[in-house]
């Protein structure tokens, strides 16, 4: 009788640790799921995001869209006179929108065609080239059967986007989208600054 009192404390104390440590770790866990998600101070660094916002509302919207067709990504040009931007920092910006539809269009399973791709590695001293604005051919042929490319107005502290995606054979529109970009998605504010229709970034 005596050993089995003895038992029973022991079984009724290590019930209770491990009680307790059951205790402790959910206590650990409800600490972790309790606790807020990061969140950046400013918008900057979120062009590709905004970029993503637009390509869901392009793609959703599709009019008879064949996702196995090859798509050519092209520039997003200011919309004034469609011609390719001087100001250096607008450049950037029209430059990494089509950068950013090129890798959102082949992750939403579209067939991107990368037209400046050369067709052979160019070798350099410092660089194996595989792309190139300047290397191909102007009259080489690109077989694609749309176009996804747009246009871009400077506002107030924005820019407004246009973004459509075009049948070649008939210049048909499949899908349309507008949204705007805040000029500091790549730069602060304290870093731009809006002087006679152009932005213009401030020195670090």
């Amino acid at each position: 009788m005596k050993y089995l009192f003895i038992i029973l404390v022991t079984m009724l104390a290590g019930c209770t640790t491990i009680s307790d440590e059951v205790a402790s770790f959910q206590k650990k866990q409800i600490e972790v799921l309790e606790r807020k998600g990061y969140e950046p101070e400013t918008l900057e660094g979120t062009l590709h995001q905004s970029v993503e916002r637009m390509a869901r509302q392009l793609f959703d919207t599709s009019i008879g869209l064949d996702v196995h067709s090859p798509v050519v990504v092209g520039t997003f040009l200011p919309v004034s006179n469609l011609e390719h931007e001087k100001n250096s920092n607008l450049q950037r910006i029209g430059l990494q929108i089509q950068e950013s539809f090129i890798t959102l269009s082949t992750q939403a399973g579209l067939k991107v065609i990368e037209h400046r791709a050369l067709p052979s590695i160019m070798m350099t001293p410092n660089s194996d080239v595989m792309l190139s604005r300047t290397q191909v051919m102007q009259d080489q042929k690109i077989n694609a059967e749309y176009m996804l490319t747009g246009t871009y107005s400077i506002q107030q502290n924005s820019l407004m986007v246009n973004a459509r995606l075009i049948r070649i054979e008939d210049k048909s529109l499949v899908a349309a989208a507008t949204d705007y970009i805040a000029t500091n998605s790549m730069w602060s504010h304290s870093k731009v600054q809006l002087n006679d229709n152009q932005i213009y970034r401030g020195e670090y």
